[in-house]
C-alpha cells in the first residue's frame, strides 16, 4: 500500500507561513513562463524554492537526451532541496506560475530563530520524500493501469481542498509518460481504459473527472490481491496493458 501525500491544506499552511516570512529571508517572488527554467541541473544549490501559483516539473536528462519527469510541484511544495553543492535535476514552469527564492543561507539563520520556520521545512522535505518513494515503488512495480491510477488519485489529494473530483491536467500527455516510464502511446490507451473501466471520465484532454475515487484508489495501491472496489469484471480484463 502506497502512502499517498498528505491533502494540499497542509502544503497551503506551509506556503502562508514562507510567504508571510518572504521579506524577511530578503526572498523573491519571480513569475515564469512555460518551459521557463528556475534551475538548471549543475546550478548551485544557494536557495531553496516555494511555488506560489502553477505547476512545475522536476526533471533530469540522459546523455542521449532521454528524459525522466521526477516530480510535479503544486502550490506550498518546497523544492531544490538536494542536501550537495549543485542541483541534480532541473525545474521548469510548466504553466504561468509564480515561486519564491528563499535563499538558504537566511533560511538557515532563521531556522535558529524560529522553531516553526524549522518544522515547515522538515515538514516540507519529508513530504517531498514521501512522494519520491511512492513514485520510485509504483514506477519499479505497477503496471500502466496501476500508475497512472497512482498519478490521478495523487493529484486529487494534493489539489485545493484535497480529494477533488475534477482533476486539472496542466501537462502534456508526454510529461505524463515521462513521470510514469511510460509511452505516450500506453497513458493515451490507458486514460481509455480507466474510462472503460467506469473510473474516470475524460470531459476534456486537460481535465479529467474521478467517478470512483474509492476504486482509483484500490487501484492506485497496487493490491492485486483485491479487485478495485465496486468493480464486476472478469479477472482477465484487470490484467496490464501488454
Amino acid at each position: 500500500m502506497f502512502a499517498l501525500t498528505r491533502s494540499n491544506k497542509d502544503a497551503s499552511e506551509i506556503s502562508d507561513l514562507f510567504a508571510s516570512c518572504v521579506p524577511h529571508f530578503d526572498g523573491t517572488i519571480v513569475s515564469y513562463l512555460p518551459g521557463q527554467e528556475v534551475v538548471g541541473e549543475g546550478d548551485p544549490t544557494e536557495n531553496f524554492f516555494l511555488v506560489m501559483d502553477g505547476l512545475f516539473r522536476a526533471e533530469k536528462l540522459t546523455a542521449d537526451g532521454r528524459r525522466q519527469v521526477f516530480a510535479f510541484h503544486v502550490p506550498g511544495d518546497l523544492c531544490g532541496l538536494e542536501p550537495d553543492g549543485t542541483h541534480k535535476v532541473a525545474i521548469e514552469a510548466q504553466t504561468h506560475a509564480a515561486m519564491a527564492i528563499l535563499p538558504r543561507r537566511l533560511c538557515r539563520l532563521r531556522m535558529k530563530l524560529h522553531p516553526e520556520i524549522s518544522a515547515a521545512l522538515f515538514d516540507g522535505a519529508t513530504r517531498a520524500l514521501t512522494l519520491a518513494a511512492d513514485h520510485t515503488m509504483i514506477i519499479g512495480c505497477g503496471s500502466a493501469e496501476e500508475r497512472l491510477a497512482w498519478f490521478l488519485t495523487a493529484l486529487s489529494v494534493r489539489s485545493v481542498g484535497g480529494r477533488a473530483r475534477l482533476v486539472d491536467l496542466p501537462m502534456q500527455r508526454q510529461d505524463i509518460a515521462d513521470h510514469l516510464g511510460l509511452t505516450i502511446e500506453t497513458v493515451s490507451r490507458t486514460f481509455t481504459r480507466l474510462k472503460h473501466l467506469g473510473l474516470i471520465n475524460l470531459s476534456h484532454i486537460r481535465r479529467v473527472h474521478i467517478l470512483r475515487p474509492d476504486a482509483l484508489a484500490r487501484l492506485a495501491a497496487a493490491d492485486r490481491d483485491a479487485a478495485p472496489i465496486g468493480l464486476h469484471l472478469p479477472t482477465q480484463e484487470l490484467q496490464p496493458l501488454a
